[in-house]
């Protein structure tokens, strides 16, 4: 298996960990000419899985489908190939910024216009997906990630396209007739139902999950794929994004209701007609967000106060808690941003708040991973998501750890200056 530090196909030096999975790696990574920093995704050589030849076609596919794209709000693919011990790589661009899950595990709800400006954005990046006959078939606010540009405009890209239909010879025997893809709760019932001839509406219908979440909190229909299948099929009405909160304007629950119909003839024909009602909806609705600002907390104490001072920074990588005990039990997550003063950390399991905990992550700047103590400070729960957001505290931080953190969380500063 590929490890930080190694250099991919002669080309890629690999800094740290973004994510791993059963039979790949997600790194960040530098080209060793250009300079570039770019995110890597690995299928490591050898045997893998039993179904390691799918998993390899699958990131062909997946590099192919997002090359074909052009467009700000879909994530760039700048590389990819098979090194000679046969190792499968994509190269993408490296996206600085919160995944729209983390925005809701920490916030649970967000305002009516950057809903609507993340329901455009996503309408724009979806129109050119469609346009080049692929069905994206899995967007949800984990695969939607909100970045800061040069111009300091907020902007959404849409990312993972491993389960994505393409209109192509031979595509049907990767997606694989019969077979449920995708994640239940924002799968469109013709998906649930795994039948032969989902399309573009697929994704209308998880556009509109994906605002009723945003507005609401809540998902409209949750649990395990069976639950999901009988609710989201059957023959009671879809819920309504206005009966769990009253915030929401008419106009707009009346265009989410209707892009979540069950029958896909009621929904909208197309992304380019969900976005013109969002706009006639939203009157002035702009297609950037305020997002990326610190996530509303409960009431701190006064040293928390100036903890949240300290500057902060996108930053994503795996995490290990080793938590207090006997046995010293351990959670894993990831994080969503870091500062001098700690971390926002996902994991689908949860802390208590003000418990200590050990943390191990990948420093931003050499990629070395470091065991720090840290304090639970707050805990917010995500059922709708099954994810729950913790701000953690640093305790004691090293110097050389102190250093790595500030000199990143500068850098990233100087570049949205840039």
């Amino acid at each position: 298996m590929l490890e930080a530090g190694d250099i991919l196909d002669g080309r890629y030096q690999l800094l740290r960990d973004l994510g791993r999975g059963a039979a790949g790696v997600v790194f960040e990574a530098r080209h060793v000419f250009t300079g570039r920093f770019a995110a890597v995704k690995v299928l490591a050589p050898g045997p893998g899985p039993s179904n390691i030849a799918e998993l390899r076609a699958r990131l062909q596919r997946e590099g192919q489908a997002m090359a074909s794209i052009r467009h700000p709000g879909v994530v760039e693919v700048l590389d990819g190939g098979v090194t000679p011990d046969g190792a499968s790589y994509v190269v993408m661009e490296m996206l600085e910024g919160r995944t729209l899950e983390g925005l809701l595990a920490a916030r649970t709800r967000l305002s009516v216009e950057n809903v609507a400006a993340v329901g455009l954005q996503l309408c724009d990046a979806l129109a050119a997906v469609h346009q080049v006959g692929i069905v994206h078939r899995d967007v949800k606010p984990s695969n939607i990630i909100v970045v800061r540009g040069a111009d300091e405009l907020e902007r959404v890209k849409l990312v993972d396209f491993g389960v994505a239909k393409m209109d192509q010879p031979g595509d049907d025997k990767l997606t694989r007739s019969g077979a449920i893809l995708g994640t239940p709760a924002y799968m469109s019932p013709e998906q649930l139902l795994a039948l032969d001839d989902v399309d573009h509406r697929a994704d209308v219908y998880a556009v509109g999950v994906t605002m009723f979440e945003c507005l609401s909190g809540a998902v409209p229909y949750s649990g395990n794929y069976p639950q999901v299948l009988l609710a989201a099929t059957g023959e009671q009405p879809s819920p309504s994004v206005r009966s769990g909160t009253t915030n929401v304007p008419l106009a707009l629950a009346v265009v989410v209701d209707r892009a979540m119909a069950k029958s896909r003839a009621s929904r909208f024909s197309s992304v380019q007609d969900l976005g013109a009602a969002i706009e006639a909806a939203v009157p002035g609705a702009a297609r950037t967000t305020r997002l990326l600002g610190p996530p509303p907390l409960p009431k701190p104490e006064s040293e928390s106060v100036q903890r949240r001072r300290a500057m902060r920074a996108p930053y994503n990588t795996p995490v290990r808690l080793v938590l207090g005990g006997q046995q010293a039990p351990t959670m894993d997550g990831r994080t969503e941003d870091i500062s001098e003063g700690g971390l926002l950390v996902l994991s689908r399991d949860g802390c208590t708040a003000d418990q200590r905990v050990a943390v191990r992550f990948a420093l931003p700047m050499e990629g070395k991973v470091v065991s720090v103590e840290a304090h639970v400070r707050w805990v917010r729960a995500s059922p709708a998501l099954g994810v729950c957001a913790m701000g953690l505290e640093f305790v004691d931080l090293a110097p050389t750890v102190r250093t790595s953190v500030a000199t990143y969380v500068a850098l990233m500063a100087d570049h949205n200056q840039a």
